[in-house]
């Protein structure tokens, strides 16, 4: 059953180009604040975010590219709605490609760039609004991950990572966010980067994405 569209955090949006509506319903996709399966009605969409169709129409185009929207000829742009056989692909290739990620980025990491995941991970740890968590987390992950300066293996994981965010959301229905064991695998996978440890830092992140598979592939298989 597709969801009914709802907003409940925007406000403030300034910018009216297509590139800010696109970041805008990226993040709301990605945080959670727009579930898997919620109808994306260009004309609620406009007079919601005080904008024209025009913009609108062109990020959702842009969004499906993404993956995050799909676009059907009769339900019209949907959240992207998840399948365990996608479920179990993408894992797949993240385990696949994940460990090259980071064996390359523990050595090429900057001082600046792990004080900026120090950052985000000290707002994460006294953040209590669960789509702002996830948001930080996002940011956690990805500087981490693009550490490596690979141009190609970032730009495969990024899209990897924005999929993957909607199975995280579902995950939460099976596992409710454990916000302080997963603080603390964060604290423990910035310190393996820190020390340079590829082997701890790889192990780490391979039992972080497989515990979120797991509690995403019972949700889907109990639909």
């Amino acid at each position: 059953m597709t969801a009914k569209l709802q907003f409940p955090a925007i406000t403030g949006l300034s910018r009216t180009t297509q590139a800010s509506v696109t970041d805008y319903l990226r993040k709301a996709i990605l945080s959670g604040e727009l579930p898997a399966g919620t109808r994306l009605v260009q004309a609620e969409l406009s007079q919601a975010l005080n904008v024209s169709v025009t913009p609108i129409r062109e990020a959702l185009r842009e969004l499906s590219t993404q993956g995050l929207v799909d676009l059907d000829a009769f339900r019209g742009a949907v959240v992207h709605t998840p399948t365990l056989a996608e479920l179990e692909e993408i894992f797949e290739i993240r385990a696949a490609l994940l460990p090259l990620s980071i064996q390359r980025g523990v050595y090429a990491i900057t001082e600046r760039e792990l004080q900026q995941a120090e950052l985000l991970l000290a707002q994460m740890e006294v953040e209590s609004d669960r789509p702002r968590w996830v948001e930080l987390n996002r940011q956690f992950h990805d500087l981490l991950y693009q550490a490596d300066r690979s141009l190609h293996l970032k730009t495969l994981l990024q899209r990897l990572s924005d999929i993957a965010a909607i199975y995280i959301n579902l995950s939460f229905a099976e596992r409710p966010l454990q916000k302080e064991s997963a603080d603390k695998e964060h604290r423990e996978l910035l310190a393996a980067y820190r020390s340079k440890d590829a082997v701890r830092a790889t192990s780490i992140s391979l039992n972080h994405i497989n515990s979120t598979l797991e509690a995403a592939r019972k949700v889907l298989q109990s639909h």
